[in-house]
């Protein structure tokens, strides 16, 4: 069954008439008064999304199809450079793309930080997802929204869905790692960082459910109890089924394979589904991501997954 649309979005119905058109001229001709330039825009961000799937300007439009963007947040969308599936006075979500580092670093010119500096001064992070990871980010837009879910994160109150491809054929329909993680010293960036360690690790509870499986490949979503660092792709290599894409946690010759294949070039991880208060009235929200084209490549049914 397909999730439900992150909140703001509107959906577009593709008929006969539009099939074979481009994305961005379907998106200007039909997207509440969008420029030619702000919809190709929007579709280079990853903004837009062809039946729940990122997709890129030139994508060719097919009868029956759905075409979703957030119009609410198209303006701050450009202005960030990403896209911008929520926002209200106290947060964004924002839908961060792989390959995008969270925080400046060495050898980083760009990051998410460092854009919302530049348009939104006393913006910032809730949490963090790896250079690699795609999907959901979510951001705190004053210091009393910052405190608020600085608090949920400890009371392990926010709650955080991944999708992810396993290497190999997992099993079980449904487990849970209860795995304790160590953070090592580890200088070389193609090595792991984090290990089991029951005497000196930190408590880390993982939940897996397998949504699809192939030969070779297990498509899995995972729900986190704890928040250490590199848990899912530390607790997927403990089970011997690390993330297909991963240079410092998994398999060099998988890894190859699917880069031949697929074109895959990261872990494959994707921020699914945020669900958290509101600071301002505690309302609760739950806002889903769209799925990745790389994802997709690989199980074509991903859309359909939750």
């Amino acid at each position: 069954m397909r999730s439900p649309m992150p909140a703001n979005l509107r959906e577009l119905a593709v008929l006969d008439d539009h099939a074979g058109e481009r994305l961005d001229a379907f998106l200007h001709a039909h997207g509440e008064g969008l420029s030619r330039r702000d919809a190709r825009r929007l579709c280079e961000l990853g903004a837009v999304a062809i039946d729940g799937v990122r997709a890129p300007a030139n994508s060719k439009l097919r009868a029956g199809q759905r075409v979703e963007f957030a119009a609410l947040t198209v303006p701050l969308s450009l202005a960030l450079g990403l896209p911008v599936l929520h926002e209200d006075p106290d947060l964004l979500v924002l839908h961060k793309p792989p390959g995008l580092a969270v925080h400046k670093g060495p050898l980083i010119d760009d990051c998410v930080a460092d854009r919302l500096a530049a348009r939104l001064p006393g913006a910032g992070l809730a949490h963090r997802l790896d250079r690699g990871t795609s999907g959901l980010l979510l951001v705190g837009l004053h210091k009393e929204a910052l405190r608020a879910f600085a608090s949920e994160m400890d009371e392990r109150a926010i709650g955080r869905d991944y999708l992810a491809i396993a290497v190999g054929t997992v099993l079980r329909d449904a487990e849970t790692i209860d795995l304790p993680l160590h953070v090592t010293d580890s200088p070389r960036g193609d090595q792991p960082k984090v290990l089991v360690d029951r005497e000196r690790g930190q408590p880390a509870r993982t939940h897996v459910r397998v949504l699809e499986r192939r030969s070779d490949l297990t498509l899995v979503a995972l729900r986190l109890d704890t928040g250490r660092t590199h848990q899912i792709r530390a607790h997927l290599q403990a089970i011997g089924h690390p993330l297909l894409g991963d240079p410092r946690y998994g398999d060099p010759a998988r890894n190859a394979h699917a880069r031949a294949t697929f074109g895959i070039d990261r872990p494959m991880l994707h921020s699914a589904r945020l669900r958290f208060r509101r600071p301002s009235d505690g309302q609760e929200l739950d806002l889903r991501a769209w799925h990745e084209p790389d994802f997709a490549r690989v199980f074509r049914r991903v859309g359909e997954s939750a």
